[in-house]
């Protein structure tokens, strides 16, 4: 890990400014819940409805997987997650996409069209001995999700030698772990090192990485 540090270093991507920009998500938003109706209000942090934990007479229902409902004290909101981008719950974004209710666990973009990226999101899969995740990828948000693996990384990535060198210097069963430079899952750091993007640290929501095949 050292070694990708300090390559990080030399690309200028840890500790400075760098040419480009990063999109990452960012656990900025001053309101834990809320609805995003729009993919731009998601990438701008522009909650419908938010509210911090414990706000009085505000409640966040999600009764079915594409239906939730959203309580104020003056009124009461109904959402199909089919005609929203999606919502935060408890500081933690979410989405329906291709069929599954879906824990955003971040981003990076190479311009602010977002056109060209990668997206990583994570599935949970519970059972009566417990629960897991499931993780998938897309290069755009509008994409489809491609389940995630080194090998498919690869493969949707083949075109991209910069990011595909820097892959080469983590063990794949890392790929998902949290950084300790940005908190947010390794892969997204190196594809910014990769298009030396400049990003900042960040508090994604914990999760327990599922090794890449």
């Amino acid at each position: 890990m050292r070694r990708l540090f300090v390559f990080l270093q030399l690309l200028g991507v840890v500790g400075s400014a760098t040419m480009g920009e990063s999109f990452a998500q960012r656990k900025s938003v001053s309101e834990a819940n809320g609805i995003y109706l729009t993919l731009d209000d998601f990438i701008h942090h522009r909650l419908t409805n938010g509210f911090s934990n414990n706000t009085k007479g505000y409640h966040l229902r999600i009764p079915r997987m594409t239906h939730m409902k959203l309580i104020t004290p003056d009124s009461t909101y109904n959402y199909s997650l089919e005609d929203v981008f999606g919502y935060r719950e408890d500081g933690v974004d979410w989405c329906y996409k291709g069929g599954y209710l879906l824990e955003i666990l971040g981003y990076e973009a190479t311009s602010p069209f977002h056109n060209e990226g990668l997206w990583l999101f994570s599935r949970h899969d519970w059972s009566d001995t417990g629960s897991s995740h499931t993780y998938f990828f897309s290069k755009t948000f509008e994409d489809k999700l491609i389940w995630f693996t080194l090998k498919k990384i690869k493969k949707a990535y083949e075109q991209d030698q910069a990011f595909l060198n820097l892959l080469k210097l983590v063990k794949k069963n890392r790929l998902l772990d949290n950084s300790s430079n940005t908190s947010e899952p390794l892969i997204l750091e190196i594809f910014s090192a990769a298009h030396k993007l400049h990003f900042h640290s960040q508090l994604l929501p914990s999760h327990t990485p599922r090794r890449a095949q």
